[in-house]
């Protein structure tokens, strides 16, 4: 083989391989940017549920959340709240094994959401990852609509959810 077949086959290769990566990290759940996801969303929920347990109310906002240990024990916490959607349920009981069907926030930032599937944070403190189609049904069961949707957002396709976070409770307004 000369040079310039061996240059030429090593570049084709080296795409490739980067492509098999993000494949492997996609499906492989154990991958570290999926445990990264898992690990973050479980930390937020742990501190909604230390927030309650300081001052007898459910955080509203990341605020709220930096009242509690989770500076410390993340300190990238600022920067990973922004990638993810809080739902800031009020609702709850203060016992998280209670709170077992209730979403606490969700991943909207990663490569993986912009894929089709997104890890969410239950109010257990369980993550699980599913399709988007399933988190907008499980998040349409879990928020009231509204009668007017006055702010829905009009420059989306008509058949996608616009999710609105006021600070008391999060809307859903679908245009379907």
């Amino acid at each position: 083989m000369s040079h310039k077949s061996k240059l030429l086959a090593a570049a084709a290769v080296v795409p490739l391989v980067w492509l098999a990566r993000v494949v492997w990290d996609y499906f492989d759940y154990r991958s570290v940017p999926h445990q990264t996801i898992q690990v973050q969303l479980k930390l937020f929920g742990a501190a909604m549920y230390e927030y309650h347990a300081a001052t007898g109310r459910w955080p509203a906002s990341l605020d709220d959340l930096a009242r509690t240990s989770l500076r410390q024990r993340s300190y990238v916490w600022r920067q990973t709240a922004s990638t993810f959607v809080f739902l800031w349920p009020e609702n709850l009981k203060a016992d998280p094994k209670d709170n077992s069907d209730v979403l606490l926030a969700y991943d909207r930032g990663s490569l993986f959401s912009k894929l089709g599937r997104v890890w969410v944070c239950w109010g257990d403190l369980r993550t699980e990852h599913m399709r988007n189609r399933e988190l907008r049904d499980r998040l349409a069961k879990q928020t009231a609509f509204p009668k007017s949707p006055s702010s829905v957002t009009w420059n989306q396709r008509l058949t996608r959810c616009s999710i609105r976070q006021p600070l008391a409770a999060p809307r859903i307004y679908c245009l379907s």
